[in-house]
């Protein structure tokens, strides 16, 4: 008989005292329990971590719970928006409330904490969570098993009754063909038709269809998702901010990936490079390499000046936790001995 997995809760909150005796009570209640001092880092540890349940305050330094609400919601995936949070305030005030409703928190405790009115709404908020989550893994059951069936049984009939004439033909049983070109293009077409029922048999097979039906990413036009990006932000950060446009195609790249580990990733990137040099222009282009693999590459550009040659990325940019960050989508990220920052998208997840 397998042990029953324990619910997992993440804390956020700034007050030392108050954080350690929820950490404690949640424990002694047979529940798994990770903690942040902020909503900063409070985000870090909800895409390391994965928790089932968040119970944030309100007022914290850095990114407060509001702020880390909207950086869990931002991603509409399903657990994403799933997951159930839970703000807990000493303010108790109807307008947080609505603040928090609004921004899709799903209940509010206010301090000092009633333990038992927590533990029973964390209980409560788990398993309609876990509801959702078991309603929507059956529609996609549902929507693989269909698709294993959604062709017509005789296709591959119909495959095999090319590649067979196909094949007969080439051994020209009427006779010699007027042109030896004629046995080439036999050829092509035996092959392609056994070539078209192994693409289609792979596309049926179940592993394929889990990877390219993975809810929790979204398939993404990268250039148009970068433009929104920085139209998003700040006057002050989105005018240091160009993005590069060298030919029609960088409007069709697209790739399969989770938006939210990727918007995190950027916001750090940006964030680093204006560390570096607040009044340069980070420019950012797109291309696609010979490994069909997708690069996004920042670089800094001066506004009518030269930029400092003592600027160096790795000074602002914490290398390390970006590729750590990246590595949940098979990603690579590095600051190249030309102070580029180059952020790398595997070959699998570009959509051709």
């Amino acid at each position: 008989m397998t042990e029953e997995r324990k619910i997992k809760v993440l804390i956020v909150e700034d007050e030392r005292d108050i954080r350690e005796n929820m950490v404690e009570i949640l424990r002694d209640e047979g529940f798994e329990v990770v903690e942040a001092e902020n909503g900063r880092q409070g985000f870090e540890v909800f895409l390391q971590q994965k928790p089932d349940v968040i119970i944030s305050d309100i007022m914290m330094p850095e990114v407060d719970g509001y702020g880390l609400l909207s950086l869990i919601r931002e991603n509409k995936n399903i657990r994403n928006n799933n997951v159930p949070f839970i703000f807990l305030s000493a303010l108790g005030q109807k307008e947080n409330v609505i603040k928090g409703v609004n921004l899709s928190a799903n209940d509010y405790l206010v301090k000092p904490v009633d333990f038992d009115l927590m533990i029973a709404k964390i209980r409560e908020k788990t398993v309609n969570a876990s509801r959702v989550a078991e309603s929507h893994d059956r529609t996609i059951k549902n929507i693989k098993d269909q698709i294993t069936v959604i062709l017509p049984a005789n296709v591959f009939a119909y495959l095999d009754v090319i590649t067979q004439v196909s094949e007969i033909l080439k051994k020209e049983p009427h006779g010699p063909l007027p042109h030896r070109k004629y046995l080439e293009d036999f050829n092509k077409i035996y092959l392609n038709a056994l070539k078209l029922r192994a693409s289609i048999s792979n596309s049926l097979d179940e592993s394929v269809i889990d990877y390219k039906l993975n809810t929790k990413e979204e398939i993404l036009p990268l250039f148009t998702f970068l433009s929104e990006l920085i139209s998003g932000l700040s006057d002050k950060f989105k005018n240091s901010i160009q993005l590069e446009k060298s030919s029609d195609e960088d409007l069709s790249l697209r790739i399969k990936i989770d938006r939210l580990t990727l918007l995190h990733s950027l916001r750090k990137i940006f964030a680093g490079m204006l560390k570096a040099d607040p009044a340069a222009l980070i420019n950012v282009r797109l291309m696609r390499d010979h490994l069909d693999q997708m690069l996004i590459i920042f670089y800094l550009k001066s506004q009518g000046r030269n930029v400092e040659k003592n600027v160096n990325l790795r000074s602002s940019i914490n290398e390390q936790e970006i590729s750590k960050i990246l590595d949940q989508q098979s990603c690579r990220f590095e600051i190249d001995d030309r102070n580029n920052a180059i952020l790398t998208i595997p070959s699998h997840r570009s959509i051709f």
